[in-house]
């Protein structure tokens, strides 16, 4: 019952994060900063629940290899997802830089996601 009830609760974090963050994207290229930084704080919040739903399912599992990688995929895209709004906001978001992030962004989704929902 636990295992379901925090996989259950991992999964919708990690949905709601990802609309948070394309919101924050969206919104700060639009001009709407103040809304854009009260949710990049509210998807600080989902990130610290995304963190301890998938530690709490890691003990559960008793920490297999593939969701050990899994879970440091998941930090790497956490990161990019930061990366990318605060360079955003600071305006630093631009050339290579906007290209490595959001290949970071992609790369890592991707590979979270064929991990989590067992492809690979």
């Amino acid at each position: 019952m636990p295992y379901a009830a925090f996989l259950h609760s991992h999964v919708s974090s990690w949905s709601i994060a990802l609309i948070l963050f394309l919101s924050a994207f969206l919104l700060e290229s639009t001009g709407r900063k103040k809304i854009s930084k009260i949710l990049q704080n509210v998807l600080r919040v989902f990130y610290i629940l995304i963190l301890i739903t998938g530690i709490a399912l890691l003990v559960l599992l008793k920490f297999p290899l593939a969701f050990v990688i899994k879970a440091f995929l998941a930090i790497w895209l956490i990161y990019s997802m930061e990366m990318i709004l605060v360079r955003q906001s600071k305006g630093l978001l631009e050339g290579r830089s906007k290209a490595m992030l959001w290949l970071q962004f992609f790369v890592s989704l991707v590979l979270v996601l064929l991990i989590g929902y067992h492809i690979i």
